[in-house]
């Protein structure tokens, strides 16, 4: 079986885009168009944070999806419990509204990586708008944005269930209204990334 090797070329401008990494996003260097080749090619905004920290490493970008996310909650039961404060973001009893998720976009293990989606979905992160500065990898973005209901579905369930009380019924609607690759700059020191934004 012999493997096929497809030329990614940017949508908007047709330039070559060589990558030496895989990766789930394609940014082309000549017009600066990021897209996507899920279920065909889409191209997708995205933005990148600066640098603002002393250098304690190599510097590099982590990817982050960031979703611009309405839910409306039809029905919820929990015993000792509610909807109280749904990522620390809702008020009260909210049953809709928005959130805006932000989802490791690059390769963690499942513990860390719900971690740091409701952690900084609760918290978001503060950083100076910049742009990508050349020379500075990024690291590739393994969860592809076919991927991404199921995903802010997951959060949003568990940001239901892990509040007091047991949640026994739970019926919701949830859409994804917009989506952005975000970049922040981080200090690789061996295996670990400091936040450098």
């Amino acid at each position: 079986m012999a493997t096929q090797i497809v030329q990614i070329r940017c949508p908007k401008c047709n330039t070559p885009i060589f990558s030496k990494q895989v990766d789930s996003v394609f940014l082309c260097d000549s017009c600066g168009t990021m897209h996507v080749r899920d279920a065909g090619i889409e191209a997708i905004d995205y933005a990148a944070g600066k640098f603002a920290k002393p250098p304690e490493g190599e510097r590099v970008y982590l990817p982050f999806w960031v979703l611009n996310v309405d839910f409306q909650i039809d029905d919820i039961q929990a015993e000792g419990g509610g909807l109280s404060n749904l990522f620390g973001l809702a008020s009260g009893q909210a049953r809709e509204g928005k959130i805006m998720m932000y989802v490791p976009a690059y390769g963690l293990e499942p513990l860390a990586f719900k971690d740091m989606a409701m952690r900084m979905t609760a918290s978001p992160p503060a950083y100076q708008a910049a742009k990508l500065e050349p020379g500075v990898r990024r690291v590739p973005a393994t969860l592809t944005s076919d991927q991404l209901q199921h995903i802010a579905e997951f959060l949003f369930v568990t940001g239901v269930a892990e509040k007091p009380g047991v949640l026994q019924r739970l019926s919701y609607h949830l859409a994804i209204k917009a989506k952005a690759l975000l970049y922040l700059p981080y200090y690789q020191i061996g295996e670990n990334y400091k936040p450098g934004y």
